[in-house]
């Protein structure tokens, strides 16, 4: 410990609260000690009460993947806390399409679905009657305990903004059907649409991916509408660098909102305008599902729903009515 604490220049006091798990010493002071330890080689030898399974999909596995990796962190900083060991694993297209049980998730005292899964594939693991957490996705039916955000109405309210700055042609990108998340985010963009009277058909919208879930550059609609939704911040900027090759001006001529707040909304330029996802408290009420569950088993399946908030930046501006009737692809 004292190792530890010469090379961070802190007490020895402060490393040993921190492997006691104690509250007298901030969350960051924690990971900054724990880091530490662990690039000195040193292990601190915890208590570990459960053992929970992470799932992971590989339809979601990307380099550059940020909110699901995010929301993993999370879960590892409330390991100490709750003496649980978490334990990542990366299940393939095949696994998931066969239901074929990854070595090693046998065993576990839990299972967290990180993402979407198939309805097949976790009813498959729902047979092996372990306490299940789903996080960011649910099914209709089926008996599960799931944390996901109110994509809805969070999409609802940005596209409601992006009307009351005059925006009347708007389109959502992001595949239909892709996931539960997409189209609760499409279906909130949709009744702002309806609402706002803009189409009598509802709005349009383009896909963000091809056949396998991989981000492609898509083609921009022949009559550019003056803004854009997009399902994820990912998606949005890909969108902005498009537009910008096409020789279009973000947020001039064109308005860019995006979805869950993760880095590519800050280091886009402009940056993007985009919905924050509460990841740390839906990891925090995961891990207290979870924990119910254990000592209640009997207690009904519940969906916890956690709010949103949007963070306002520069990839949005009100109507430009000169150059409104310009836009156009080509």
């Amino acid at each position: 410990m004292q190792d530890i604490a010469t090379e961070l220049g802190i007490s020895k006091m402060s490393v040993s609260k921190c492997f006691k798990n104690s509250e007298d010493i901030s969350e960051e002071t924690k990971q900054m000690i724990l880091k530490k330890s662990e690039e000195m080689g040193y292990e601190y030898k915890k208590k570990v009460k459960y053992r929970v399974a992470v799932l992971f999909s590989e339809v979601y596995f990307a380099p550059n993947e940020k909110f699901y990796s995010g929301l993993y962190k999370r879960l590892q900083e409330l390991e100490w806390a709750n003496n649980i060991q978490f334990s990542l694993f990366y299940v393939s297209r095949e696994a998931e399409r066969t239901c074929t049980l990854n070595p090693g998730i046998e065993g576990n005292d839990g299972i967290m679905f990180l993402g979407q899964f198939s309805r097949k594939y976790v009813l498959f693991i729902k047979k092996m009657g372990i306490p299940m957490v789903c996080l960011d996705f649910y099914y209709r039916g089926v008996e599960v305990d799931s944390v996901v955000s109110d994509n809805f109405q969070a999409s609802y309210n940005l596209t409601s903004y992006l009307m009351e700055l005059g925006h009347r042609e708007i389109t959502f990108v992001g595949n239909l059907n892709y996931t539960n998340s997409v189209n609760d985010r499409y279906l909130g963009y949709y009744k702002a649409i309806l609402e706002g009277k803009i189409s009598e058909e509802g709005g349009s919208h383009i896909d963000d991916r091809d056949e396998n879930g991989i981000l492609k550059e898509f083609p921009l609609p022949e009559q550019m509408p003056t803004a854009f939704v997009c399902n994820n911040d990912h998606t949005a900027l890909l969108l902005i660098q498009q537009l910008k090759k096409k020789g279009y001006q973000v947020p001039e001529q064109i308005s860019v909102v995006g979805f869950d707040d993760v880095l590519y909304s800050k280091i886009s330029e402009p940056p993007i305008t985009s919905v924050h996802v509460q990841r740390k408290f839906m990891a925090e009420q995961a891990v207290s599902m979870m924990k119910c569950r254990w000592s209640k088993p009997e207690i009904e399946a519940r969906t916890v729903t956690v709010g949103c908030t949007i963070c306002y930046r520069k990839s949005v501006a009100p109507v430009n009515q000169k150059t409104e009737k310009k836009l156009g692809n080509g």
